[in-house]
């Protein structure tokens, strides 16, 4: 036996983009057309496949039951199960955080070793995560800095805000403050120190929220 759908809900039918085959149990995401869900690629999953197509009509769930018989204990019981980077995929290990705007997406939790309960219902705002190299230019005593950061995927309607950062790097204070615009965020930052900085180069965290 393979994968199968159980218990499903809210079910439907899309037709898959050109080119897109689908798998049952696949997440399945709307990116110009239905197509694989993928974290690294930003497209979030709405369904998971109850059927499989290749550029076809295929019917899909929301919510439901996979089970997995096509692999030899593919869960640990009570894992949580991520969006993956594997575009289809989903995984128990969390995104890692890259220098790719990445979405941290939950779908769902295992039930047994086989069985894996999902549910694509948005109740909240998307989550995503990325890393980028800020470097603060030489700034004067008590002045305050806005640096543009490229951040690729960030899209002027999203909410931002530092999830890591280092409070002070030689002298040089990070606010928190994080304005977005299309693929770039705008970190503000400050010199308290007594004499002139010039702030060394460091690795931030960016978390963002999209609606």
């Amino acid at each position: 036996m393979a994968k199968r759908i159980t218990g499903a809900h809210n079910q439907s039918r899309v037709t898959l983009a050109a080119a897109v085959t689908a798998q049952v149990g696949d997440l399945i995401g709307y990116s110009a057309g239905w197509v694989l869900a993928d974290a690294n690629a930003r497209i979030p999953a709405r369904y998971i496949a109850c059927t499989a197509g290749v550029a076809s009509d295929i019917r899909v769930a929301e919510s439901g039951i996979l089970y997995d018989d096509a692999s030899t204990a593919p869960y640990t019981a009570g894992d949580l199960q991520y969006l993956s980077a594997t575009a289809g995929a989903h995984t128990a290990t969390i995104p890692a955080v890259s220098t790719t705007l990445t979405i941290l997406q939950p779908i769902g939790h295992a039930l047994t070793t086989r069985r894996m309960s999902f549910d694509l219902a948005r109740r909240t705002a998307l989550r995503l995560r990325a890393s980028a190299a800020v470097d603060p230019a030489s700034g004067l005593t008590d002045t305050v800095q806005n640096l543009a950061v490229t951040v690729t995927g960030v899209l002027a309607t999203d909410y931002a805000r530092l999830a890591s950062a280092p409070t002070v790097v030689q002298g040089v204070i990070y606010n928190g403050s994080v304005v977005c615009t299309a693929n770039t965020v705008t970190v503000g930052i400050a010199n308290a120190s007594a004499g002139t900085v010039d702030g060394a180069s460091t690795t931030v965290e960016f978390l963002v929220e999209r609606d």
